[in-house]
């Protein structure tokens, strides 16, 4: 009985085997590979060292500020507010004279609501605007004066193009006025687009004898469709706004200027894109050359040359901040004369240029920088 079960078993796997003699076998399944051939390489996570530096001005630890600055493009004052007051609190620390917020994005008709919440951050402080007229959640700069440095300034139209103010007689600072706008009357260039977009302050100081100019430049947009109205109408009429009131008295030009002038402004310099993307251009860079050819120096690069890695601006959207993957597109710009070292005694020096690394979104977008201004002691 065995014997002729393992024989009805051979015979049955022998017709299944005849059955199926010549029919093809089906294919092994492979796994594909997901997106074969189109595979983005992947950036590796490489951190972009900051060099140490070293001032080399003897006044930026020998003198007692005149005049301290701190400007920051927090990309929305109102968001700042709620989610990081007391991250942007810190742009107080040291009590500097003024504190510069631009792209605030706040309109003309919430100033009254917006402000209250701000200077009950900022107590020590008054504040001035300037808004985009017609446009919502758009640009903007407004100005934290020091108590110390200017009487109380009255809830004026933030519209209106000059406001005349006054410093306490005791005050080491002396301001005259705030001028909302690209151009000062006679200035030619009042009226034009940009002073609708609120993208202008300046101060008028006659101790230290100076003009202090804020500023929040246009970006070229994507695609670069702005690229020629920045090159061709806002730089040529900044640059003779700023080298009018240069003839007058020095200047310090300070701001998001949303270019990256040397290759060490970038971390990435030489990459192909750069040519196309806002703010590498070499048009943009070439301008902003053209801008310091006016008699006017880098404050940062003035101080720090060599410096590698220092960077104002990371990238929110391509994450690069935690790797230093960075832009410096924050300045200050100096007339010649505030570097001057054969300058008279008593005039004013600018003493510092730094940037505020911490004072920065933990996601990244723009750090603070401060400006330091003193009087050349001997």
């Amino acid at each position: 009985v065995a014997t002729m079960a393992k024989d009805g078993l051979k015979r049955s796997r022998a017709a299944t085997a005849k059955k199926t003699t010549g029919a093809k076998r089906p294919a092994t399944p492979t796994k594909k590979k997901k997106n074969a051939g189109t595979t983005k390489p992947v950036l590796v996570d490489k951190y972009v060292p900051r060099s140490e530096i070293i001032s080399q001005s003897p006044l930026s630890t020998s003198s007692t500020p005149s005049l301290s600055v701190v400007y920051w493009n927090l990309g929305g004052l109102k968001a700042s507010l709620s989610k990081r007051a007391e991250l942007i609190s810190k742009a107080a620390e040291g009590d500097p004279t003024v504190i510069c917020f631009s792209e605030h994005k706040v309109q003309a008709h919430e100033v009254g609501k917006v402000e209250p919440d701000l200077l009950k951050l900022f107590p020590k402080y008054r504040a001035l605007w300037t808004c985009a007229n017609d446009r919502k959640g758009y640009s903007g700069l407004v100005t934290l004066i020091h108590k110390d440095a200017v009487e109380p300034i009255g809830m004026h139209s933030v519209r209106n193009a000059t406001v005349k103010v006054k410093s306490p007689a005791e005050s080491p600072v002396e301001l005259v006025s705030v001028h909302r706008g690209l151009g000062i009357p006679p200035f030619k260039g009042q009226g034009k687009e940009y002073n609708d977009e609120g993208r202008v302050i300046t101060l008028s100081l006659s101790k230290p004898d100076m003009y202090v100019v804020f500023s929040y430049v246009p970006n070229s947009g994507d695609g670069l469709k702005r690229l020629r109205y920045r090159i061709d109408t806002w730089e040529a009429d900044c640059r003779t706004f700023l080298t009018q009131l240069a003839e007058e008295k020095p200047v310090c030009y300070v701001g998001d200027l949303n270019v990256a002038h040397l290759d060490s402004d970038i971390w990435n310099a030489g990459a192909k894109h750069l040519e196309k993307s806002a703010g590498t251009t070499t048009e943009e860079r070439n301008t902003f050359s053209e801008l310091l050819g006016c008699g006017f120096v880098d404050g940062f690069r003035h101080f720090y040359p060599e410096a590698e890695g220092h960077f104002s601006y990371w990238s929110v959207r391509a994450r690069n901040k935690p790797h230093n993957r960075g832009l410096r597109l924050d300045y200050t710009v100096a007339s010649q004369s505030l570097v001057d070292p054969a300058a008279a005694k008593g005039s004013p020096q600018l003493a510092d240029c730094i940037h505020l690394p911490d004072l920065c979104a933990p996601h990244g977008d723009h750090c603070a920088i401060k400006t330091i201004i003193t009087y050349k002691s001997s």
